[in-house]
């Protein structure tokens, strides 16, 4: 079965029989923001829900899967149903591509019933891509359906937010997480592992499994152990970073940054870490006089993060190399202040 025909997800189906109840009764928006976590399943939600949509007798919670629409949802895409991609060699989704989708939904169902159009990761859209979906927004087709999702919400502009009706996608905890990924990988593998890793996201758990991904990101935080005890140098950390992928191991210190921020809130380290996330913590001791400056300056870091990788996914010809160094910089200055054992 693939992971499509699985939709909705156990921790995505209490969202799931939320919307379907809405489209059942007459209440669906016209435009849905659905944001979450990397690695929980977004956009196969998405698609799932375009085939609720577009199934002739659909269900309570399900689309039927024998209807002529559902076939053709199973035969490489409806045609009344489009989804925007970041298209091969480019980083952004860009203007023409949502005038394209905009046509689309102006034309004439072909099966008599809804259009749907999705579009995955809406934070990569450029200026221009998004002034343009704004208009479609504001002068809705009708009988259309707008599935944007997103784990940097707050990176879209202000006008598409409030245009769209805003959902949280929760990320599930870690015996889901581990239930899950123990039907889906070898039997060699570890799902309590790869679960830790992967902060118990379950997509990005077997998308780990699949990769070095899980031997990357154990290697990296060990080097960034070594960074924080003076250890290594920094040019030496941006080196294994430019191997790694730098969009990969900027992901990881923003994941880094969330779990210190947590342990200097509640001074209690999580018993879901991996092990190199546990070493990192062990070598954080603060004291109640300096625990807020440590937060705040951690919080900062977390923003700095944030900003790098917004960079380097943008289509301004960032430097991955110099945003590295200033990173890693940050770092090993924020370390040195923080007492250890």
């Amino acid at each position: 079965m693939s992971l499509l025909q699985q939709i909705p997800f156990l921790w995505q189906k209490e969202l799931w029989d939320k919307l379907t109840s809405e489209f059942r009764v007459g209440k669906f928006a016209h435009a849905y923001l659905i944001s979450g976590a990397q690695g929980i399943g977004k956009e196969l939600f998405t698609y799932g829900l375009a085939k609720f949509i577009m199934c002739s007798a659909p269900g309570k919670l399900s689309a039927c899967g024998s209807c002529t629409n559902c076939k053709y949802s199973g035969e490489g895409g409806h045609p009344d149903t489009i989804a925007l991609t970041i298209e091969e060699g480019s980083r952004d989704i860009k203007i023409e591509q949502v005038r394209s989708m905009s046509g689309f939904l102006e034309k004439t169902s072909h099966t008599g019933r809804a259009k749907v159009a999705i579009i995955a990761n809406a934070h990569r859209m450029n200026t221009g891509a998004a002034n343009a979906l704004l208009k479609t927004l504001e002068e809705p087709t009708e009988n259309t359906y707008l599935l944007l999702s997103t784990h940097l919400p707050g990176s879209l502009p202000a006008t598409i937010r409030s245009r769209c009706h805003k959902v949280s996608m929760q990320t599930p905890d870690q015996k889901t997480a581990i239930d899950w990924l123990s039907l889906h990988i070898p039997d060699q593998e570890d799902p309590l592992a790869l679960a830790r890793s992967a902060q118990n996201r379950p997509l990005y758990g077997l998308e780990l499994s699949h990769t070095d991904g899980l031997e990357n990101q154990q290697q990296f935080l060990n080097k960034l152990v070594q960074l924080s005890a003076g250890k290594t140098s920094i040019q030496a950390t941006v080196a294994l970073s430019k191997k790694i992928g730098e969009q990969v191991v900027v992901r990881y210190l923003i994941q880094i940054s969330i779990i210190l921020v947590k342990y200097l809130l509640t001074n209690q380290q999580s018993s879901e870490l991996e092990p190199g996330q546990q070493e990192l913590l062990s070598m954080f001791q603060p004291g109640k006089a300096v625990s807020i400056s440590l937060l705040l300056s951690l919080m900062g870091y977390y923003d700095q993060a944030q900003e790098s990788h917004r960079q380097l996914l943008s289509n301004t010809n960032p430097n991955p190399q110099l945003i590295m160094e200033s990173l890693l910089w940050r770092w090993s200055q924020l370390s040195r202040s923080i007492p250890t054992r």
